[in-house]
């Protein structure tokens, strides 16, 4: 399942932005991504690609990220630079 473009390092459990993200199910997660924007769920999905790679916790993770380009896009902006040209 590729979901990156470039080549990053696999982040390490120490750069994760939720403590003790390896101990926590699914359902613990849910709350804990709920406020966490772009760069830190794109953190914890390369974690869970390259280290556990957990179908629901991925899916979870994806949506998320969904979800913000979504929110993102309705407020007029494209790709972070400002309006498309017309």
């Amino acid at each position: 399942m590729e979901f990156f473009e470039s080549e990053l390092p696999d982040p390490s459990t120490g750069e994760l932005p939720i403590p003790d993200y390896n101990h926590l199910p699914r359902i613990g997660m849910e709350s804990r991504t709920r406020d966490l924007g772009r760069e830190d769920l794109e953190v914890l999905l390369r974690y869970e690609c390259a280290h556990r790679a957990r179908t629901p916790v991925l899916q979870l993770l994806a949506a998320r990220l969904r979800g913000l380009r979504e929110r993102h896009q309705g407020t007029g902006r494209h790709r972070g630079y400002g309006r498309p040209a017309r």
